[in-house]
């Protein structure tokens, strides 16, 4: 089975999408066996989130979801590898998360656009 720590490789955080409460308890499984955390948080008070940050250093922290779908516009720069979690454990070729599987709306006194 892959392992977080391999995710990461030599980078020196990834930010991973969690599509589910099911791909959420594998997920913590695996963190609490490789020695990751929540701050000093103990894992049974982990809280789900769709979108997590993983660093090599063990740390981890939630995103915020517009956050993680702004990352996926056009001329974002200086974004992080982004995996889609269940894939990744499913060991499919392709783990890399291509859209946010998220709809956002940015809304502006000019403009509203769907994205």
């Amino acid at each position: 089975m892959r392992t977080i720590r391999e995710m990461l490789g030599n980078d020196e955080k990834v930010w991973i999408y969690i599509n589910g409460e099911d791909t959420w308890k594998m997920f913590v499984n695996m963190a609490v066996t490789e020695g990751f955390h929540f701050g000093e948080l103990p894992a049974e008070k982990w809280a789900f989130g769709h979108a997590v940050a993983v660093h090599s250093n063990g740390k981890m922290g939630h995103l915020p979801l517009f956050v993680w779908c702004l990352s996926f516009q056009k001329g974002a720069v200086n974004c992080q590898q982004k995996v889609d979690f269940r894939r990744y454990i499913e060991r499919a070729d392709d783990y890399k998360c291509r859209d946010s599987h998220f709809l956002s709306r940015i809304i502006s006194s000019q403009n509203s656009k769907m994205y």
